[in-house]
């Protein structure tokens, strides 16, 4: 008999050692690393009616030129490696034509879509150590001020914003190569963004030695 009580108890007692090993502990909930991708696509087709003023055709008519027309095409393919490792690569279709805004000094001959990066970075989350939702960025991103203006800027449908359309060389691109930080201040009562990039934007590459920081702060005194 004290050998069947003493085998019960040891079983009782072993069996309760590996439950307490898996069971977390009250309120805390484990991170999620299951490695994940995702792609998605952003389109901006247009039709245009031109009504003033009028062409001439290649058969002799005056006519109100029109056109449909793909002024813009991302692929989005963002994902995480782990609950601190993301990444995220966007080429970007686009018309020639756009480049020469850009200052690329490349020349328009058919006006032809051509493939270029607009976003390709890998960001490591700092939740962990700080708030959630700060990061550390390194590659060809988002710069501070058009990307926060851009999420916020309720009438933008197809065109660049205003801060963009600013003639060379103070034009403020929306991504540009580089390495930048971003904070959340607590309880959503405002966050920043700082970085230091080539200042080249993202159409072309680094020509010289000199960098440019950027710099955005946001302050909201009455978060809920």
């Amino acid at each position: 008999m004290r050998r069947v009580m003493l085998l019960t108890v040891m079983g009782t007692f072993m069996a309760g050692m590996a439950s307490a090993q898996v069971t977390p502990a009250a309120g805390y909930t484990p991170p999620d690393d299951t490695p994940s991708i995702k792609v998605g696509m952003t389109l901006f087709p247009s039709f245009t009616y031109q009504s003033n003023p009028t062409i001439t055709d290649a058969d002799g008519n005056v006519v109100n030129k029109s056109a449909f027309d793909v002024g813009r095409a991302y692929i989005n393919v963002t994902g995480n490696i782990s609950h601190l490792v993301a990444f995220r690569i966007t080429p970007d279709i686009t018309r020639e034509s756009s480049l020469l805004s850009l200052g690329s000094g490349s020349s328009v001959s058919t006006d032809s879509l051509v493939f270029r990066i607009k976003y390709a970075f890998a960001q490591v989350n700092l939740d962990d150590w700080m708030t959630r939702g700060s990061w550390v960025r390194l590659g060809i991103q988002q710069t501070p001020w058009v990307d926060f203006e851009e999420g916020i800027y309720r009438y933008r449908f197809q065109g660049t914003v205003f801060a963009e359309r600013v003639p060379l060389p103070t034009t403020m691109s929306s991504s540009d190569a580089g390495a930048s930080f971003h904070y959340n201040i607590p309880s959503n009562y405002g966050d920043f963004h700082v970085g230091i990039y080539n200042g080249e934007t993202y159409s072309k590459v680094e020509v010289n030695n000199k960098k440019g920081i950027e710099f955005r702060g946001t302050l909201r005194p009455f978060a809920t």
